[in-house]
Protein backbone atom coordinates (compact mmCIF):
# COMPACT_ATOMS: atom_id res chain seq x y z
CA UNK A 1 0.00 0.00 0.00
CA UNK A 2 0.75 3.63 0.33
CA UNK A 3 3.31 4.87 2.91
CA UNK A 4 2.00 7.07 5.66
CA UNK A 5 -1.69 6.11 5.66
CA UNK A 6 -3.76 4.75 8.36
CA UNK A 7 -5.64 1.90 8.50
CA UNK A 8 -8.81 1.40 6.45
CA UNK A 9 -11.93 2.62 7.67
CA UNK A 10 -15.38 1.14 6.09
CA UNK A 11 -18.49 3.86 5.37
CA UNK A 12 -21.61 1.56 4.75
CA UNK A 13 -24.65 3.14 3.56
CA UNK A 14 -27.72 1.07 2.23
CA UNK A 15 -28.55 0.86 -1.34
CA UNK A 16 -25.40 1.36 -2.20
CA UNK A 17 -24.17 -1.44 -4.80
CA UNK A 18 -20.56 -0.60 -4.39
CA UNK A 19 -18.43 -0.77 -1.15
CA UNK A 20 -15.85 2.28 -0.65
CA UNK A 21 -13.24 2.26 2.09
CA UNK A 22 -11.22 5.19 2.96
CA UNK A 23 -7.37 4.23 3.56
CA UNK A 24 -7.03 8.09 4.84
CA UNK A 25 -8.74 9.40 7.47
CA UNK A 26 -8.91 13.07 6.80
CA UNK A 27 -10.61 12.08 3.66
CA UNK A 28 -13.06 10.17 5.61
CA UNK A 29 -14.10 13.08 7.59
CA UNK A 30 -14.31 15.14 5.03
CA UNK A 31 -16.99 12.85 3.51
CA UNK A 32 -18.99 12.10 6.89
CA UNK A 33 -18.79 15.65 7.41
CA UNK A 34 -17.06 15.66 10.98
CA UNK A 35 -15.18 18.25 12.55
CA UNK A 36 -11.32 18.46 11.09
CA UNK A 37 -8.81 20.24 13.22
CA UNK A 38 -6.34 23.08 12.00
CA UNK A 39 -6.63 24.40 8.90
CA UNK A 40 -8.58 22.76 5.89
CA UNK A 41 -6.04 21.17 3.29
CA UNK A 42 -9.09 21.67 0.64
CA UNK A 43 -11.55 24.41 0.18
CA UNK A 44 -15.26 23.97 0.86
CA UNK A 45 -15.86 23.86 -2.87
CA UNK A 46 -13.46 21.21 -3.08
CA UNK A 47 -14.36 19.13 -0.66
CA UNK A 48 -18.28 19.21 -1.55
CA UNK A 49 -16.93 18.14 -5.37
CA UNK A 50 -15.00 15.29 -3.27
CA UNK A 51 -18.26 14.37 -1.52
CA UNK A 52 -20.50 14.17 -5.01
CA UNK A 53 -17.41 11.85 -6.96
CA UNK A 54 -17.81 9.69 -3.64
CA UNK A 55 -21.27 9.21 -4.34
CA UNK A 56 -21.16 8.62 -7.83
CA UNK A 57 -18.76 5.83 -7.16
CA UNK A 58 -21.18 4.61 -4.54
CA UNK A 59 -23.99 4.61 -6.16
CA UNK A 60 -22.68 3.23 -9.45
CA UNK A 61 -23.96 -0.69 -10.48
CA UNK A 62 -20.45 -1.91 -11.41
CA UNK A 63 -17.34 -0.99 -12.45
CA UNK A 64 -18.28 -0.42 -16.12
CA UNK A 65 -20.70 2.06 -15.41
CA UNK A 66 -17.84 3.96 -13.33
CA UNK A 67 -15.48 3.55 -16.34
CA UNK A 68 -18.44 5.16 -18.35
CA UNK A 69 -19.22 7.99 -16.73
CA UNK A 70 -17.57 10.99 -19.02
CA UNK A 71 -17.04 13.83 -16.10
CA UNK A 72 -14.48 11.39 -13.66
CA UNK A 73 -12.48 10.39 -16.42
CA UNK A 74 -11.72 7.10 -14.96
CA UNK A 75 -8.30 6.03 -15.76
CA UNK A 76 -5.31 3.20 -15.00
CA UNK A 77 -2.10 5.07 -13.82
CA UNK A 78 1.31 4.07 -14.94
CA UNK A 79 4.69 4.44 -13.67
CA UNK A 80 5.43 4.85 -9.71
CA UNK A 81 1.38 4.80 -9.14
CA UNK A 82 0.66 1.76 -11.32
CA UNK A 83 -2.08 -0.45 -10.08
CA UNK A 84 -3.64 3.02 -8.78
CA UNK A 85 -6.47 4.72 -10.35
CA UNK A 86 -7.99 7.70 -10.71
CA UNK A 87 -10.81 9.77 -11.19
CA UNK A 88 -11.57 13.34 -11.70
CA UNK A 89 -12.79 15.25 -8.36
CA UNK A 90 -12.53 18.86 -10.29
CA UNK A 91 -10.07 20.19 -13.20
CA UNK A 92 -7.24 20.22 -10.40
CA UNK A 93 -7.77 17.25 -8.18
CA UNK A 94 -8.41 13.70 -8.58
CA UNK A 95 -9.22 10.63 -6.52
CA UNK A 96 -6.64 8.15 -6.02
CA UNK A 97 -8.13 4.54 -5.57
CA UNK A 98 -7.88 0.83 -6.38
CA UNK A 99 -10.01 -1.78 -7.02
CA UNK A 100 -9.93 -4.86 -5.18
CA UNK A 101 -11.26 -7.86 -6.00
CA UNK A 102 -11.16 -10.28 -3.44
CA UNK A 103 -13.71 -13.08 -4.09
CA UNK A 104 -14.56 -14.35 -7.44
CA UNK A 105 -18.14 -14.89 -6.20
CA UNK A 106 -18.25 -11.48 -4.45
CA UNK A 107 -20.73 -9.13 -6.48
CA UNK A 108 -19.38 -5.86 -5.04
CA UNK A 109 -16.29 -4.32 -5.95
CA UNK A 110 -14.45 -2.35 -3.60
CA UNK A 111 -12.78 1.07 -4.31
CA UNK A 112 -10.15 2.23 -1.75
CA UNK A 113 -10.08 5.64 -1.51
CA UNK A 114 -6.51 6.80 -1.17
CA UNK A 115 -5.69 10.44 -1.67
CA UNK A 116 -6.95 13.81 -3.06
CA UNK A 117 -4.24 15.20 -5.46
CA UNK A 118 -3.55 18.45 -7.07
CA UNK A 119 -2.92 16.59 -10.22
CA UNK A 120 -1.18 19.36 -12.06
CA UNK A 121 0.70 21.13 -9.44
Amino acid sequence: MVKGFPETHFVKLDLCPMLVQFNNAYLEKIFEGKPISGKPRYSSEVGVKFKKTILKLKYADNLMEIKSLRGLNFEALKGELKGFYSVRVDYSYRLLLTIDKKDVITVAEILIIHDLTNHYQ
